[in-house]
């Protein structure tokens, strides 16, 4: 069975960012897919959310939520212990290797006292704003801080043109995502919150 976090932001969310090499998106497509099923088939221990920018260079944006630091070690022992998923996991992350470029990684606490509206729920929303910026100022969404004091902003969207009219706020490095079933491995919540949606991954 799935399972995930209570309908509050994840007090650590790991941000995974991979960078896809030029005609590289089918193949990366269809590994990404494969993984998702094998998740499912052989017990992967953790939801994982995927997201792909829809603008500029193409680029892959994996969310992963924690409730601490050991619960974060917890799961990482749980993956160590499903010798079969780890395998398959470790094989189609060799496949995709020659397809993408050095990665870029995050792990960023949530900041309650900076959002500002209704906070995101991780695995809610068909599209992501996600604004990055080192500001002190308080600029509405959620936030996420990393201990480089970089700050990651999310604003969910349902539809493409509500991403697109998302106030963007000054200095802050902007990109707009959309989510993709087939890639994610979904809790329960995830898929309660939006069936229809959802059903595309399983």
């Amino acid at each position: 069975m799935r399972s995930g976090s209570v309908a509050q932001p994840p007090p650590i969310l790991q941000i995974y960012r991979e960078r896809l090499k030029p005609g590289c998106e089918a193949a990366y497509t269809a590994i990404e897919t494969e993984t998702a099923q094998l998740a499912a088939a052989l017990g992967c221990p953790h939801p994982y959310l995927g997201a792909a920018l829809l603008a500029g260079a193409t680029e892959v944006w994996w969310f992963n939520g924690f409730e601490s630091s050991a619960g974060r070690q917890r799961v990482a022992d749980q993956y160590a212990s499903n010798g079969r998923w780890m395998a398959a996991l470790t094989r189609n992350s060799e496949r995709k290797a020659s397809l993408t470029l050095d990665p870029i990684e995050a792990l960023a606490a949530y900041r309650p006292d900076l959002t500002v509206g209704a906070p995101w729920i991780l695995g809610r929303g068909r599209f992501l704003v996600v604004e990055v910026t080192g500001t002190d100022a308080r600029i509405g969404g959620t936030v996420f801080e990393s201990a480089d004091g970089a700050r990651y902003v999310v604003t969910p969207a349902q539809t493409r043109e509500d991403a697109d009219a998302a106030p963007t706020h000054g200095g802050a490095e902007r990109f707009v995502l959309a989510v993709r079933p087939p890639w994610s491995f979904p809790a329960q919540e995830w898929i309660a919150s939006d069936p229809e949606f959802w059903q595309r991954s399983l």
